[in-house]
């Protein structure tokens, strides 16, 4: 059982040691990842690898191709999020429209509770902080989805893997950022505990309008630092 246990503990270790290479883009888009040679550099045998690599392919951080072997993703295109942010409504204001009429006080101090982590919990760099603040926006929005009890409604937001594919702009995340998602997130609570589903349905489309425009200024950053990584900005306007 602890040698079980332990090697969990390393795959669990590797995996986050490459994920975070990846988010800080040390391992840059398009870079590929040999399994025997990240071995050799982790001094790890190659099977904690290879399970950390089909994990962030689940995740869609990284691609296996047959006789190439994985590769660093793109991070999504102007098009791409704005694609993602469409289902993400359609799912988020319907969700937040039954759970405004059927929360109840545990959930609504859950989310109370997050939200106060949220607002402590802010760095820029992946591993020094920005994981921890991804974390703890994902699991409030899971938090008001559940909310809903319909879990059909949660599997298919969880599926999206939101949270990990818009974290990859994090470079570009500041505090002002983070002080205005802790307060829309305020605002979309306070409509809660009023029971206000229209009020709830508001406060969710603001937010996720003002994600999606502080994603597209991220994307812009990160295009001045590598014009490679992302299409024209322009393109999105243009067909959205």
């Amino acid at each position: 059982m602890q040698v079980t246990e332990n090697k969990k503990v390393l795959a669990d270790d590797i995996y986050r040691q490459i994920k975070g290479q990846i988010m800080d883009q040390a391992f840059q888009p398009g870079k590929r990842l040999n399994i025997e040679a990240l071995a050799v550099e982790m001094n790890v045998s190659p099977t904690p690898v290879r399970e950390s690599l089909a994990r962030l392919a689940a995740e869609r951080l990284v691609t296996s191709e047959p006789f190439k072997g994985y590769s660093v993703n793109q991070p999504l295109n102007s098009h791409q999020v704005a694609d993602l942010m469409h289902v993400r409504r359609l799912i988020e204001l319907e969700a937040v429209r039954i759970a405004a009429r059927r929360i109840m006080f545990p959930e609504l101090m859950m989310l109370e509770e997050n939200l106060s982590q949220e607002r402590q919990h802010y760095g820029q760099s992946w591993a020094a902080g920005y994981q921890g603040f991804n974390q703890l926006d994902q699991k409030f929005h899971e938090g008001l989805i559940a909310a809903a009890d319909n879990p059909y409604l949660l599997d298919a937001y969880q599926s999206l893997n939101i949270h990990v594919l818009l974290a990859r702009f994090h470079p570009s995340f500041e505090d002002g950022d983070h002080t205005d998602t802790c307060d829309e997130h305020n605002a979309i609570l306070q409509a809660l505990k009023n029971h206000n589903a229209e009020a709830a349905a508001l406060a969710i489309e603001a937010h996720l309008r003002n994600t999606e425009i502080r994603i597209f200024g991220f994307q812009n950053h990160l295009q001045t630092l590598n014009p490679t990584i992302n299409k024209s900005l322009s393109e999105t306007f243009q067909n959205h």
